[in-house]
Parts: C-alpha cells; structure tokens; sequence
C-alpha cells in the first residue's frame, strides 16, 4: 500500500510532455461539388529534417494531423485527381486550418500553391502570441534575456527586473520542449533556471484559456522549443 502510494506520488510530482510544444494540421478535402472525399491521402514532409507526418481524411473529407513546428511541403492525393501541393510554416501551438478542392483528373499531374497569405487561426480562443524563429535570431535585446522577447505577445507585461514574464509563485510556467521548468519555490529575487538565447528556436506566450494540458499554473504559460 505505501509503495502505491509513493508511486502515485512520483507520477503527480514529475510534469507530462505537453502537447503545446507541437503544432497542428486540420481541415476538408472537398471535390468540385462541394461533397467531402474520403480517403484522401495527406502526407507533412518537414523540409527541414525530411520526416513525414501522414493522415487519411474521414468518410466527411475531415483529416486532423498533428505536427512538429517548422515549414512543410503538404501533398495532397487521391486516385482519380489532380494532386495538390502546397507549402505551410507551423509556429509553436498553431492551428492551421486548411480547406482543399481536388478536381478530377485524366491524366498525371499536380497543383502547386505558393505565395498564400498566412493562415489566421480560427480555431482556438488562446490569448496567445509566437515569438517566430527569425524574430529569435535577428532581434536585439539588453543582456540577451530571451525572455523579454515576450513584451512583443499580446497580454504579456512585465513591471520588474527578472527574467520571468509576471514573476510570483504559481503565476507563471515556462515549459522547455515540453518539459515543465518553472521552480515554484522561489525566495527573493529570481531563480529560475537560464537558457541560453542561442539554445532556444522559437517561443509561445500564452496570456489566457490556455486549456487542461497546460496547467499548473493561475497565470501565464511559455512554451518553448530548443534547436
């Protein structure tokens, strides 16, 4: 009984990988008249690591596929059709939705979208803003704190000198690939733990109706992912 009991401990002590650190790819692949089309092939090819991501949409044409962040070259297939392709870059805790239409096809060949405006998430109510990869690398900051990158999210602010957006105890979270590193037992001043500028790729801020998977927390969340 007491070993169960340490167990149940350790398992409520040690934080679980969020699945804020990654990304996701939904939406509809439609024919020409509108209908859904089932079993259509959707294939997610990382350009930067060439892994693939593969989903199957459902007998209504929906397909929902979970993803690293980064930019991908997203094919779009079915026996019969002309095969799509087009490019999407997924920040940290994006959403992309992604309405597609194949037409019917008579012979080999495929669709190429490029040059899109950027996909506008509507499908979460987060408070939230990414601090992007170019954003990382090129922006000057004072003492290379990366951290104060999040005065560029909406909802963040910051009132002191530290190294944590809203510093107090339980009232903010920093989650480093997916791993919770916030200490929440702080006396005065900050110590939390440092991470290098160089170390870390791209960051989420979230302000607000962050949901279950990211708790432990009465305040804000930072999602980050190292290189």
């Amino acid at each position: 009984m007491v070993r169960s009991l340490i167990v149940i401990a350790m398992l409520l002590v040690v934080p679980v990988a969020s699945s804020a650190q990654d990304a996701t790819l939904t939406g509809t692949v439609k024919d020409t008249s509108g209908g859904g089309l089932p079993g259509v092939t959707v294939t997610a090819l990382h350009e930067a690591t060439g892994n693939t991501f593969v989903a199957v949409t459902d007998n209504v044409g929906a397909f929902r596929l979970p993803v690293r962040t980064g930019s991908y070259r997203l094919t779009v297939e079915l026996a019969g059709f002309a095969t799509i392709v087009r490019s999407v870059n997924l920040l940290l805790g994006q959403i992309a939705a992604i309405d597609l239409q194949l037409s019917p096809s008579t012979v080999q060949e495929s669709v190429t979208v490029t040059g899109e405006a950027p996909l506008i998430d509507t499908q979460s109510s987060v408070l939230a803003g990414n601090i992007d990869p170019k954003q990382m690398q090129e922006l000057p900051i004072n003492g290379r704190n990366w951290m104060d990158l999040a005065m560029l999210a909406p909802g963040s602010r910051q009132n002191q000198s530290s190294g944590v957006p809203l510093l107090r105890q339980g009232y903010s979270q920093i989650n480093i690939d997916g791993q919770q590193v916030t200490n929440n037992y702080i006396g005065i001043g900050d110590d939390q733990p440092r991470f290098s500028r160089d170390s870390i790729a791209e960051f989420e801020f979230v302000a607000n109706r962050f949901d279950a998977s990211q708790g432990r927390s009465a305040g804000v969340q930072v999602n980050a992912v190292t290189k």
